[in-house]
């Protein structure tokens, strides 16, 4: 069990993340990396994911305990941009997207500070109720090695059943395609063509006045920066990563590997994904009526 809220939370975000990943696309990390969608559009997994947490909030709360739903992802940004921000006229709109993940970050929050409210005992019992406990495993044996488990009697669980029809399938289908789908990402960064673009984006952008050995690693420093000026930096750092985004061809290597890993992933793995997809796909309904009713 957790010792404390941030572990409280980290439980909840990779619960969260394992209940939507698959895709091309991402999760709730301080890194995060895309997620591949197949055939669901983000707004799918916005729907499914708001439907799976009414669902986890009405458990908990037949166990008399309040839970207060969290975003789907608080770094938006990186399901459109997950190698490098491509986008001059949305660099030149949004920066890096700081104002939507402070507002996504102020609604995570509330869960942190209601979590600070427990005391020791409430907070046990808290955590129990949503994540379950060592009876009734669920497990994924991942294709990178290793097996992941979870309880199949919380409150998490019985939502997935709930939504999905089989917790046992999807947390199995969902967590092994979200590792094929980190994995996808780190062969495309690793790739030589990836590397050779990448040094001449580092160029690129050494004579646009920033230096950076990476596109995520710019976008991390700038968001951290807290000055009045911030926005308006940001909206400098990454209109000039688009503009050499492109004529590095930095953007275009990293889709065209991308594209080419995934489909060999998911050529090695069909069944896994063809799961992921069928489940969501069945409980897209369900999650329409559930959203659409509250």
């Amino acid at each position: 069990m957790s010792k404390g809220p941030i572990a409280a939370l980290l439980i909840l975000t990779a619960i969260s993340g394992c209940a939507n990943a698959h895709g091309r696309a991402h999760t709730s990390h301080p890194r995060p990396t895309p997620v591949s969608t197949g055939k669901a559009t983000l707004s799918d997994l916005d729907l499914l994911h708001q439907a799976e947490q009414i669902l986890v909030r009405d458990c908990m709360a037949r166990r008399n305990l309040e839970y207060r739903p969290i975003p789907r992802t608080q770094v938006p940004d990186m399901e459109s941009f997950p190698y490098v921000v491509d986008d001059v006229k949305w660099a030149q709109r949004n920066g890096y997207g700081r104002a939507e993940r402070q507002a996504l970050d102020k609604a995570a929050g509330s869960s942190t500070r209601y979590y600070r409210t427990f005391s020791g005992a409430q907070r046990q019992t808290w955590l129990i109720a949503y994540h379950g406990d060592r009876s009734s495993p669920l497990t994924a044996r991942l294709p990178t090695g290793g097996t992941i488990g979870h309880s199949g009697n919380g409150c998490a669980a019985q939502a997935w059943q709930e939504l999905y029809g089989d917790k046992r399938q999807w947390f199995r289908a969902a967590r092994i395609t979200q590792t094929l789908d980190n994995l996808r990402v780190t062969q495309t960064q690793g790739d030589p063509e990836y590397r050779a673009a990448l040094e001449r984006w580092q160029k690129c952008m050494s004579g646009e006045g920033f230096s950076a050995p990476t596109p995520l690693a710019l976008r991390s420093r700038s968001l951290a920066y807290r000055g009045k000026d911030a926005e308006a930096r940001d909206i400098r750092a990454a209109t000039a990563e688009a503009r050499c985004a492109a004529s590095s061809g930095l953007s275009r290597t990293a889709h065209e590997l991308d594209a080419a890993n995934a489909a060999a992933l998911d050529q090695r793995n069909r069944a896994e994904f063809e799961t992921a997809e069928r489940l969501r796909a069945s409980a897209l309904p369900k999650a329409r009526a559930l959203v659409g009713a509250r």
